[in-house]
């Protein structure tokens, strides 16, 4: 991940992410030394927050899931101790986002394009 965040700018770059983007389709990648794990695959972004205070300080909550009250689909992805934060950007624009834990463990929400529906 390149182009980190500074750390004084994460809440609010987080808030402005989060109106950017929500209700796209996500895949969820956990990489750490037990290798990568996906996690919450083509869920809508509902919203990611930072608990900037207490003893959960530079913690990352990602909430997933359905657009509306009738969808019971969600998923809460938790991103202790967050040392980095980064924008995924790649050919298309912006394609994600990626964030560091203080053991090295990396967590990439990408956004994804739903598969075609062919009749």
């Amino acid at each position: 991940m390149a182009g980190f965040i500074e750390q004084e700018k994460w809440q609010s770059f987080l808030e402005e992410f989060t109106k950017r983007n929500q209700f796209r389709a996500t895949r969820l990648e956990v990489i750490s030394e037990f290798g990568a794990q996906e996690e919450g695959q083509y869920l809508p972004l509902i919203g990611i927050s930072l608990e900037a205070k207490g003893s959960d300080a530079g913690d990352v909550v990602i909430i997933l899931g359905g657009e509306s009250s009738e969808d019971d689909r969600h998923f809460e992805h938790l991103v202790p101790h967050v040392e980095r934060i980064a924008p995924l950007v790649g050919d298309t624009g912006e394609e994600g986002i990626g964030f560091e834990d203080n053991e090295g463990g990396k967590t990439l929400l990408v956004f994804e394009k739903l598969p075609e529906i062919t009749a």
